[in-house]
């Protein structure tokens, strides 16, 4: 972790274990971290994004064995992608995963692990995004609106089923439909029990 110069680090698929060292902050001038793939387990640290300026624009830990919430704090401003799918992660949502904090986001992807809670708000007005996976958790309430009109421009993917969501899919969130030309939305995967009228949904929800 003493590579300070270092901007691509690819140890994604490598039968890697043990935890990830908070040290992995030093590494704040690297623009891709691929951990992806390795059955790294313990909780991510909390000092990610401390050390500044932070570079990083891809963060993947897809399938570990990672375990514990996501942190709040992770100060990850020039993220593009940021992908925590397929672990043991609980809890709820870092609330400041928003606009303010992350506003060249375009990809998140929670999918396949325990969180509960509800799905942020602040989620639905971050201007940039083009994917949710929210798949396959324990959120509960429903989809947030969009309200953001550049996000309604964006947005292509939302992933949503399996979760303990009740509320119906928002109206707007279905107007956004690429067929309908008012937005660039081409798959909204829900659970049949929410989708309603919502064509967008309807030819593939989930049971």
């Amino acid at each position: 972790y003493n590579l300070q110069n270092l901007r691509y680090l690819y140890l994604n698929n490598n039968k890697l274990t043990g935890t990830i060292s908070q040290q992995i902050d030093n590494l704040n001038l690297a623009e891709h971290i691929y951990l992806g793939q390795n059955y790294l387990n313990g909780t991510l640290p909390s000092t990610i994004g401390i050390n500044r300026p932070n570079n990083w624009r891809f963060f993947s830990v897809y399938d570990n064995k990672l375990t514990g919430t996501i942190p709040m704090m992770m100060k990850l401003r020039n993220a593009y992608q940021l992908d925590f799918s397929n672990n043991q992660f609980e809890g709820e949502l870092p609330s400041d995963i928003n606009q303010e904090n992350y506003s060249k986001l375009r990809m998140l992807y929670v999918s396949h692990n325990h969180l509960n809670g509800r799905i942020p708000s602040s989620l639905m007005e971050m201007k940039k995004m083009k994917v949710f996976y929210f798949n396959d958790n324990m959120f509960a309430g429903g989809i947030p609106e969009v309200g953001d009109a550049e996000l309604a421009r964006n947005l292509i993917t939302v992933r949503a089923q399996h979760n303990q969501l009740t509320d119906p899919v928002p109206n707007g969130l279905c107007d956004l439909d690429v067929n309908k030309k008012y937005g660039e939305l081409i798959e909204l995967s829900v659970d049949c029990s929410i989708c309603n009228d919502c064509d967008l949904c309807k030819s593939r929800c989930y049971n």
